[in-house]
């Protein structure tokens, strides 16, 4: 489930039977559906479930982006194709940003990241990972609009991972916003841990500091070296991912997920909504583990919550 413009909601959904054994079964379909703030559905559409990666995803200008292995559809408002594309090979991974801007793939052979837009589907920026020592040592990448952020760890340990470095594109080096950058800290043993860009100046990450109860926050950092703590949140959960940002970015939302008794478990999942001024939290909800998606529309007033099958739209103050 995503926003697609402030008065557009897009639910995708899989109408196969799960757990099935029937080896013969015809194969099911993944159903679109886009619903307006009244819950009435303005446009559906069907795809096949074959075998391959399939990847459904919201991209620039209110567009919806399908992908199937190395082919990517771009389907309009209204769910009809309006653009076309191949790839070279099956991209390694394909990323959605705050801000849609750009679509974000990082290569095959994990060497280079690879930003698109697709109107028409083209190629408007590359970042390679292997600049120098300290970016080739870096594991993951976070990406933005054209520019990525990753930890930088100096020994084995998780807290030597106290240098935050974020790379950006040949294309952007000359703008304003188009240097790279570092976020560092030195005075102490700490875990830092990009999440996402609300911005091109603005890198929200969680830091951890080594102690006994292993204690986490957030913070917003920027390239100056400045950072403003996001208030905190339900004890044992973790911050995963940006779910809505505005276009000025006073207001953000992040879904946090609590560990279960196992290493893939999810015991708990919630969603907040922060405005960045003084980063208090303004709303939140919860969900169920495994069943449960969010988003804050892009203007900032309101909140999707998809629990099982069913849509609850908040109004936010």
């Amino acid at each position: 489930m995503f926003w697609l413009g402030p008065d557009r909601i897009f639910v995708a959904f899989t109408t196969n039977s799960p757990c099935t054994f029937h080896p013969h079964e015809k194969s099911g379909q993944v159903r679109a559906i886009i619903f307006d703030t009244k819950g009435n559905a303005l446009a559906t559409h069907s795809w096949p479930v074959n075998a391959g990666d399939l990847n459904i995803f919201p991209g620039p200008g209110n567009t919806v982006i399908f992908r199937h292995d190395t082919r990517i559809d771009v389907l309009g408002p209204d769910l009809e194709t309006v653009e076309t594309g191949e790839l070279d090979q099956n991209p390694r991974g394909l990323w959605v940003t705050p801000h849609r801007e750009t679509i974000p793939l990082l290569t095959a052979d994990g060497r280079y990241f690879e930003f698109y837009q697709p109107d028409p589907l083209n190629q408007v920026a590359t970042i390679a990972l292997d600049q120098n020592t300290e970016a080739n040592a870096v594991k993951e990448w976070v990406p933005g609009d054209e520019r990525v952020a990753g930890s930088y760890c100096a020994g084995k340990s998780q807290y030597t991972c106290s240098k935050i470095i974020v790379l950006t594109s040949d294309a952007r080096f000359l703008s304003p916003d188009g240097e790279p950058w570092t976020f560092e800290e030195n005075d102490r043993p700490v875990s830092l841990k990009p999440i996402g860009f609300l911005d091109s100046r603005h890198l929200i990450v969680v830091r951890e500091e080594r102690g006994f109860f292993h204690t986490s926050k957030l913070l917003i950092v920027r390239p100056n070296g400045s950072a403003t703590p996001i208030a905190s949140t339900a004890a044992g959960s973790f911050a995963d991912r940006i779910v809505g940002v505005t276009q000025d970015t006073s207001r953000f939302a992040l879904e946090y997920l609590t560990p279960g008794n196992c290493d893939e478990c999810i015991a708990d999942r919630f969603f907040s909504v922060v405005d960045q001024d003084g980063g208090k939290t303004v709303f939140e909800a919860s969900g169920s583990p495994y069943f449960s998606d969010g988003g804050m529309s892009p203007d900032g007033k309101s909140f999707a919550l998809l629990d099982g099958s069913a849509i609850t739209i908040f109004p936010l103050p």
